[in-house]
């Protein structure tokens, strides 16, 4: 998957990226190199995205890309739409440039419905105007309680839309978000999800043409200062567990007494290695992460269309059966955006 090619997001199979930082790839120069390996594309997050992945480019990486310019994030440098498209459009392999971004906060009030849509309005005829497509950033009690306005607004852009989602730890974990995402998802064209945790595989089964999902908590989502971005205390490994679709810290694997196959990778990171090894905080879990989202994604991505739905729920589903069971010392119960997905 190392070779660039003309990547386009509106072919009838889908695709995804890992979504990595400048800051990441700075400090780890060899992560896009590995996600080269195992993914489609990637989708790179700071202002001097472009250049980083130039400089990149000239010494021997090829690899699509996408670049998100943090415009939704007030915290974050300011980019003009005009200059930024053109800085990325510089890049060879560039998939398709997106607007800086812009966040849509949540509002109860019906009367914010109309500001809502003409924000989308105004946003896509910039795209438009630029080649480019629409990046926005939503809470995500939008998708959960105004699924019908959030398709329309979209479909209205006229253009394609990249969405991240807004939340202080999971998105797709309020009540109705998961329902939402599959709505848009079905009914958006040229839709794509970024800076997502693996329910970016759930967007791809019902219809998404691309997904870059995180490997750290603050690259899964979304938060805004008022949200307050939860993080867990200490440095403790993040787990992805394939069998179980979710995240896992690793002092909770390892105190899971009859976990059988679920805490053993039998992928090719780790060769039936148990989970619990990362305790060990000179053991890199990126690779295992990585190896494991992609086994996910690339199912549902080469699944056959007609087939992508029902194989994506079936795995939710079988994921929620493992847990709970009887004499299996592991997790009582799924979290609320796995429960989510297993009751579409």
């Amino acid at each position: 998957m190392t070779r660039i090619t003309d990547l386009r997001l509106d072919a009838c199979w889908p695709t995804f990226s890992f979504y990595v930082t400048t800051h990441r790839c700075k400090q780890d120069p060899q992560i896009v190199g590995s996600i080269a390996d195992l993914a489609h594309a990637v989708t790179i997050a700071g202002h001097d995205g472009p250049e980083l992945l130039g400089r990149l480019r000239d010494s021997g990486l090829e690899l699509p890309a996408l670049f998100d310019g943090y415009g939704y994030d007030p915290d974050k440098k300011r980019l003009c739409p005009e200059d930024w498209v053109r800085r990325q459009r510089r890049v060879r392999g560039l998939i398709r440039p997106l607007l800086p971004g812009i966040y849509m906060a949540w509002d109860a009030d019906r009367g914010a419905d109309s500001t809502f849509a003409a924000s989308i309005r105004r946003y896509g005829r910039i795209a438009s105007d630029l080649g480019a497509a629409v990046l926005l950033a939503l809470d995500a009690r939008w998708l959960a309680k105004r699924r019908e306005l959030v398709v329309e607004a979209l479909r209205s852009a006229e253009v394609p839309v990249a969405l991240v989602l807004a939340h202080q730890r999971d998105p797709l974990s309020t009540r109705g978000a998961v329902r939402g995402l599959r709505h848009v998802t079905q009914r958006v064209p040229r839709l794509s999800l970024l800076r997502s945790d693996h329910g970016a595989v759930g967007a791809l089964a019902f219809g998404a043409e691309h997904a870059a999902i995180g490997l750290t908590t603050s690259t899964r989502h979304y938060a805004t200062r008022a949200m307050g971005a939860w993080k867990h205390p200490g440095r403790t490994a993040r787990l992805f567990v394939r069998p179980l679709l979710d995240w896992f810290l690793v002092t909770a694997i390892a105190g899971w007494t009859a976990a059988g196959k679920d805490v053993i990778c039998s992928l090719a990171c780790c060769g039936e290695q148990r989970l619990e090894r990362f305790l060990d905080t000179d053991l890199n879990e990126n690779p295992h992460n990585m190896n494991a989202l992609a086994d996910f994604a690339n199912y549902i991505c080469n699944a056959p269309p007609s087939d992508r739905e029902f194989e994506f729920v079936e795995l939710c589903r079988s994921a929620t059966s493992r847990y709970g069971l009887a004499g299996y010392d592991g997790p009582e119960i799924p979290k609320a955006q796995l429960t989510g997905w297993a009751l579409l």
